[in-house]
């Protein structure tokens, strides 16, 4: 559920579902990946990613990475963790695996990428201020 500053979840297997947040206080939510127990957000607001352990009683979101530019559409391949950065006009990438990851700018140039998806080792891009969908193989 997107309200600008919650992230909630439903029980689909039940027969009357009801809300339950997940975390709150997060600034304009906007892209999700889980791996593993992480949930790492694109929080577009604040311009970073935040991790929260999900597994947890009471999930707290750490600072992954700072000063991106409206992340939106996140994804991992691998150990690297892929961002559309809508207002940079890129699209950007950080390794996981190290407590301080460097920016890695991937593609740049593009006008409003607002998404991504990821499809085996092509990484689609919903560029919408450019009314198209770019591929790369991040091979």
């Amino acid at each position: 559920e997107f309200d600008g500053s919650k992230i909630s979840k439903i029980d689909i297997s039940t027969t009357t579902p009801t809300v339950t947040d997940i975390i709150t206080g997060l600034s304009s939510p906007a892209g999700l990946v889980f791996d593993g127990t992480n949930l790492y957000v694109a929080e577009s607001g604040a311009g970073k990613i935040s991790k929260i352990d999900i597994s947890v009683t009471t999930p707290t979101p750490t600072d992954v990475i700072i000063g991106l530019s409206n992340p939106r559409g996140i994804e991992i391949f691998g150990n690297e963790l892929f961002i559309a950065e809508f207002d940079g006009s890129k699209i950007s990438k950080i390794d996981i695996t190290v407590t301080t990851p460097t920016i890695i700018d991937v593609l740049t140039g593009i006008t409003g990428p607002f998404d991504i998806l990821l499809n085996g080792t092509d990484l689609y891009i919903a560029i919408r201020d450019e009314n198209k969908i770019s591929k790369i193989d991040l091979n």
